[in-house]
């Protein structure tokens, strides 16, 4: 079994230098395939003599074929083996120092140990403390797992060569034609056999933090190879690096177009001779081909966002999640660079959202966000770049489908999202080294899903709630008001509320008697923001919003509505420079 102590003792730098070697003994070896095609039994030479002789050559073009695929062999294996440590070696970099960062060690046995919170922690942070400090446990814990994972997988597959190596077993020549032999085909054969395994992903319902930390212990190479080969496994794995999961979703997306476009036109060939006529298998046909169109549809607005005019992939833009299962498309599309961005934020429309209808222009709308939230960081003299997520990772209810009236009453799908979105967030902190400014951003019945999701240790540092009828699933008679934002893990001052005049969704809280809690207006410890017209701290004249969808709004000429210039000032980390409500 293989301990933590050794694996911060592997050093994959011996394996790499004897690449080289190998490499020099292999080409020697195939470099006697000419020389082998010309000592084969000479023409016209017939006979005893010439049979034993036959024999004794294709023995020995055998032993060299077997000995080329060997080494090719060993060759393979030894430049995958040095390459998975060194993937592994910087996993354990990461976990040492996630534990020194946060007064924690890793003993040699793989123990986490927690040496303690700072000694001058206030009385009222000692709960808030605790909980993050067994958040933080629990991913170390994850991260030695997949680490020594890693270590067993790589020991067990090295292992393996070597033994059918030592054992004569990498290839069987005796079946070759040696009439033509080739030392290199041999070679090749064997290199195929010295290839490494890549460790297998933790299950589907892993949390966030152990997919971090199986991703950490792979090398970029079996990154790379799994995005490619395999990208099912990686596109919607939450704590997975953005920049995979956007390849990953692409290379799925483009599959996904590609057969749906072939399964029309299949569906075209078979359709009934007369459309006009009014009988079952006409219907039949026209539903399965509107819901065909519909998919392509959406599917084609999700390659639209994600490409560029001349069909590669935006840069600017990742697609980090693309389910494809139930009734509706779900998607989740950022502008900006996730793994690197400071400052992220993960926007949740509302009732009457999909993929296929409006995710478009919120991607465009959080695009303003994000300009408007760097202009301010540009005043400040910071260059931090800001990237904005719009999540529609599950399907809010639609108020034309009379079967989602039960939701929007008892907030089912609100919750049935608030997991999804919750393990989101969660994915975003676990994939990188050092957390970012997390902000959620929550529209509507988005609002609801956003606060119910914040109730399970997100990450999430400010939230900000616009056109909310309430943020939780705690009915009337409940712990409401500050206990809903402590339940939230927001920090004392990080939760922010806007309501538009002419708003009758964000009445809702003050008409439903607490049905999605209290309402946020009226919600103590929550920051009112102004929506009316205003001017900014620098000078800069605002524009007011009235009504349920003008909170992201620009005006025709450039300027910025209040609202949106409040939430992109609490996204930019600058929450001082936001304009509280009046009155």
């Amino acid at each position: 079994m293989v301990t933590w102590d050794e694996v911060t003792r592997w050093d994959p730098a011996p394996l790499r230098d004897a690449v080289a070697a190998i490499n020099a003994a292999y080409n020697k070896v195939v470099a006697c395939s000419d020389d082998l095609r010309d000592i084969n039994t000479p023409y016209g030479w017939h006979g005893d003599a010439a049979s034993v002789a036959a024999a004794e050559v294709n023995q020995i073009i055998d032993g060299l074929e077997e000995y080329a695929a060997e080494v090719a062999s060993l060759r393979r294996s030894s430049g995958d083996v040095g390459d998975a440590i060194t993937g592994m070696r910087n996993a354990v970099t990461e976990a040492e120092g996630l534990a020194r960062t946060h007064h924690f060690a890793i003993g040699g046995d793989g123990a986490v140990n927690d040496n303690g919170p700072p000694p001058d922690t206030p009385e009222d942070q000692k709960e808030a403390v605790a909980a993050e400090r067994r958040a933080i446990a629990a991913e170390l814990r994850d991260r030695v797992e997949q680490v020594l994972r890693q270590a067993v997988d790589i020991d067990d597959d090295f292992c393996a060569v070597l033994d059918r190596i030592l054992a004569g077993h990498t290839i069987d020549a005796t079946g070759n034609d040696n009439e033509n032999t080739s030392l290199a085909t041999a070679g090749n054969s064997g290199a195929a056999m010295g290839s490494l395994s890549i460790l297998s992903p933790p299950p589907v319902d892993a949390s966030a933090s152990a997919n971090a930390a199986w991703w950490a212990a792979l090398s970029q190479n079996q990154r790379l190879r799994l995005v490619k080969d395999h990208p099912e496994m990686i596109g919607n794995r939450d704590g997975v690096a953005a920049w995979a999961r956007s390849s990953a979703n692409i290379a799925s997306l483009e599959h996904e177009l590609q057969a749906l476009q072939d399964e029309r036109t299949q569906l075209m060939k078979t359709a009934p001779p007369d459309l006009n006529r009014d009988v079952p298998s006409v219907h039949k046909y026209l539903e399965k081909l509107e819901k065909l169109d519909e998919r392509l549809a959406a599917l084609g607005k999700v390659d639209g966002l994600v490409k560029g005019p001349d069909g590669k992939p935006n840069p600017d833009r990742q697609l980090l999640s693309l389910d494809l299962t139930g009734d509706r498309l779900k998607a989740a599309v950022a502008n900006g660079n996730v793994d690197t961005a400071e400052h992220v934020a993960v926007f949740t429309p509302g009732m009457n959202s999909s993929v296929g209808t409006n995710l478009d222009g919120y991607v465009e709308d959080m695009r303003k966000v994000r300009d408007t939230a760097e202009d301010i960081l540009d005043s400040k003299g910071d260059s931090s770049q800001v990237a904005t997520v719009t999540w529609l990772g599950y399907e809010p209810p639609t108020t034309s489908n009379p079967a989602d009236i039960p939701d929007i009453i008892d907030g089912s799908a609100a919750r049935d999202g608030a997991e999804k979105l919750a393990r989101f967030d969660q994915g975003i902190n676990a994939s990188r080294p050092v957390d970012p400014h997390l902000t959620a951003l929550g529209h509507s019945y988005g609002s609801l899903t956003s606060g119910i999701a914040l109730n399970s240790h997100t990450g999430v540092d400010d939230a900000v709630f616009f056109g909310s009828p309430g943020i939780s699933d705690t009915p009337a008679g409940q712990p409401l008001g500050e206990a809903e934002i402590r339940r939230m893990q927001l920090a004392e001052g990080h939760a922010y509320n806007l309501e538009a005049d002419g708003d009758a969704v964000a009445d809702i809280g003050s008409l439903s008697s607490g049905r999605y809690g209290t309402d946020p207006s009226d919600m103590a410890g929550m920051n009112q923001l102004q929506t009316g017209a205003a001017v900014t701290p620098d000078g800069r004249p605002l524009a007011g919003s009235t009504g349920h969808s003008e909170y992201t709004k620009t005006m025709p000429d450039g300027t910025d509505s209040t609202s949106k210039y409040n939430i992109a000032a609490v996204v930019s980390g600058h929450a001082e420079l936001a304009i509280p409500a009046r009155g």
